[in-house]
């Protein structure tokens, strides 16, 4: 018989095989796949936010601008470092950074807006003037300035400036032009109130236009405006009504200046032409004088010279004087007669008649 089932003999058990997963674990596993695949694209999404943050920071500014970066609310650099000039910069972007662009160019330009009787845009334009009224009344004149000899006058200007503190001048003022247009109106003001109506237009402009200069830059000074005046040039007009009136003084003053320039020239060629006559002169006058004091010297030398001979010989020296007198007389006589030594008695005899023969001496009566 054989044995029962239960006495043979079996291999052994090995490990239990797992148990398949439950529904649980599943979903717990695609979990977190999902989210691993998703912090991995957030990750992604970051670093381009990131560079994007940064990328923003970057920015151009154009020819004619400048811009100023304020950090925090403060502007970043230190005088005219603080303007940015055209190119590409960086600034981080908001709220840490605030880039304002603002217009500039080196030199800038105000007009006055008092004072002339067309606007600076009518005269940009070349807009015809406006008709001469009948007669002068300055309350419906359009604009003018009083004079220290209380004439009335058209003023007209403009200031060059730089932006060297562009600080105050973009932050400490709403309008930072306006305050520099209506320092050159009181410029013009002032400096018209201290000059005539003829130091304007003719006599002094050069002294009117400095004082105008003046008066601007101690203004942008006094109110921190922030820039540096580079000059100011200005026009003048006498009222037009009266402009030919005006003309007839400047012509009349003008033909006084030039009498007065033809005078002084024909005042100095005349004293010139007096003081070379003078010269010339005294140069002559200094020449005869040395000729006769050499001349003086040389007779009394030579007389010097004499006054021993004659004293010792005087029939001999006066003969010799004689000799050199007569040499000297007759140096261009064509004939010459010479008188006898008639003292002693003798007697000079002329004969008027026939001409004698030749006196002929023998040779006896020449050798006896």
């Amino acid at each position: 018989m054989s044995e029962p089932e239960s006495n043979e003999l079996k291999p052994p058990a090995g490990p239990p095989a797992p148990e398949p997963p439950a529904a649980e674990d599943a979903g717990t596993q695609a979990l977190s796949e999902a989210l691993r695949s998703s912090f991995f694209i957030i990750q992604i999404i970051m670093v381009l936010l990131v560079a994007l943050f940064f990328g923003s920071g970057f920015f151009t500014v154009k020819e004619q601008n400048r811009a100023i970066i304020l950090r925090m609310g403060r502007p970043v650099g230190q005088g005219e470092g603080v303007l940015l000039g055209p190119g590409a910069h960086f600034a981080f972007p908001r709220p840490i950074d605030e880039v304002t662009n603002i217009p500039f160019s080196s030199l800038q330009r105000a007009d006055s807006t008092v004072g002339w009787y067309q606007t600076a845009a009518e005269r940009a334009a070349n807009v015809p003037e406006p008709q001469v009224a009948a007669s002068l009344d300055p309350a419906s004149t359009a604009s003018y300035m009083l004079t220290a000899d209380t004439n009335i006058i058209h003023v007209a200007a403009f200031v060059t400036y730089r932006i060297t503190q562009p600080i105050p001048y973009y932050f400490n003022f709403a309008d930072a032009p306006s305050f520099i247009t209506n320092d050159l109106n009181n410029a013009l003001l002032f400096a018209a109130s201290r000059f005539t109506v003829d130091d304007i237009l003719s006599l002094q402009p050069a002294a009117f236009r400095d004082a105008v200069e003046g008066r601007m830059r101690a203004l942008a000074d006094q109110q921190g405006l922030g820039i540096t005046v580079d000059r100011v040039d200005c026009q003048s007009s006498p009222p037009r009504l009266l402009l030919n009136d005006f003309n007839r003084v400047v012509q009349a003053s003008a033909e006084h200046d030039t009498t007065l320039s033809q005078a002084d020239i024909y005042r100095s060629q005349t004293l010139g032409n007096a003081r070379g006559e003078k010269e010339s002169r005294l140069r002559t006058a200094d020449a005869d004088k040395a000729r006769a004091v050499g001349l003086i010297g040389a007779e009394a030398t030579n007389f010097s010279r004499l006054l021993d001979y004659y004293q010792r010989n005087p029939a001999l020296v006066t003969s010799l004087l004689q000799a050199d007198t007569l040499n000297r007389v007759w140096a261009n006589a064509q004939s010459t007669v010479v008188l006898p030594d008639l003292s002693g008695g003798a007697q000079l005899r002329f004969h008027l008649g026939e001409p004698l023969p030749p006196l002929i001496l023998s040779t006896n009566e020449s050798n006896p």
